[in-house]
């Protein structure tokens, strides 16, 4: 048997026990400071403290913790609160907070740190930086966390507790807030989504038998059928369902997808070329909506649509407007190209929804 050390707290596991620290956090301890976003060590939002270093826990698994002392954000602050949470809350350095446990346990392992070594004085903006780097706010919330930790380990939060920026401030920096993905009820089934490999193929095969023969899978349906087309990498075309994420993730291993594929098209030259694939010959109303808004209508011309005649002039209007500035010199006639990536909606929180069945009676927890 393997035996470390939770919150001060002795446990013991299994040796052979290989899932991600972050699922026996969350699944058996109730753990949910710790944000399961990226599962590739990434972003830092499930970052613990391992014999007093700042980890993803995503990427530990549970059979390296032998003799080993973790401490997840529930127990930072749990006898006071520490001065970077202070800081945290009084620079209103957070927003939505997925991703505040994260920041505040790598900053408090950093503010110790400095202190140790540099008493009060002030680190650098590039010092404190360089400390965060492996953390991600989609928020942006970055001026009020460099300005929260700076002011932390100059002493100025090391007594009182400030007036926090906003209500739910302390509930977010001591990983107490609750998300939708953090609800957990008695029996509660976790579902994972299989996703498609390719950019751009036709579906020649898919079962899902072989996933409902892994011991403990609920259900597992298929999303698409057999001559159906993916037009994106990662769209999704199975879901499982099991008691806990390592069975549903077995059974998602165990379906069989076969595909044909087809021409893909990247980036914008190749989708504007005259003899580019179309992509979504003959589908184009479902076609997948990054933004947060509804689709508005807009015209397509091949691969490209848009732009939304909701939002522009008429386009005979347009023409000759830029006409006219064109012959009279209009030294207001401003012509170019410009080039910007495509901004998508690339939240921490999960769009999730909880579902929660009794009797006649149903509760639906929405993500925010």
């Amino acid at each position: 048997m393997a035996s470390f050390s939770l919150n001060g707290e002795p446990l013991v596991l299994e040796p052979t026990e290989h899932r991600p620290l972050i699922d026996f956090l969350r699944e058996q301890r109730g753990l949910t400071g710790a944000k399961m976003v990226c599962g590739a060590g990434v972003c830092g939002a499930c970052t613990v403290l391992v014999d007093g270093q700042p980890t993803v826990s995503c990427l530990l698994p549970c059979s390296a913790i032998e003799g080993r002392s973790v401490v997840t954000i529930e127990h930072i602050g749990a006898a006071g609160l520490h001065p970077i949470q202070k800081a945290f809350m009084a620079h209103d350095a957070l927003q939505c907070g997925f991703c505040t446990p994260g920041f505040v346990v790598e900053a408090v392992a950093f503010h110790d740190a400095w202190r140790a070594a540099n008493a009060t004085a002030r680190p650098s903006h590039a010092v404190i930086a360089a400390a965060l780097s492996g953390h991600l706010c989609r928020c942006g919330a970055y001026a009020g966390i460099y300005r929260a930790v700076e002011g932390a380990c100059a002493g100025t939060f090391d007594a009182g507790t400030p007036q926090p920026a906003r209500i739910e401030a302390r509930a977010k920096v001591t990983g107490a807030a609750k998300y939708t993905v953090d609800t957990m009820h008695p029996g509660q089934l976790k579902g994972v989504i299989l996703r498609a490999p390719l950019a751009h193929g036709r579906v020649v095969r898919i079962d899902c038998t072989p996933a409902h023969q892994v011991p403990g899978i609920v259900a597992a349906i298929a999303l698409v059928a057999v001559g159906d087309v993916v037009r994106y990498h990662g769209q999704a075309v199975a879901a499982v369902a099991a008691g806990d994420l390592a069975t549903a993730r077995k059974g998602l291993a165990a379906i069989r997808v076969e595909y044909a594929p087809l021409p893909a098209v990247i980036g914008y030259d190749a989708a504007r070329a005259v003899d580019a694939p179309l992509v979504y010959r003959g589908f184009r109303k479902p076609a997948p909506n990054a933004a947060e808004g509804p689709i508005l209508p807009s015209p397509w011309k091949r691969n490209l649509r848009g732009p939304s005649a909701a939002f522009s002039l008429n386009p005979k209007l347009a023409r000759r407007l830029i006409s006219d500035a064109q012959a009279n010199a209009d030294p207001l006639l401003v012509e170019g190209t410009w080039r910007t990536e495509a901004q998508c909606h690339t939240c921490f929180e999960p769009h999730a929804a909880v579902a929660e069945f009794k009797g006649d009676r149903l509760t639906v927890h929405m993500s925010t």
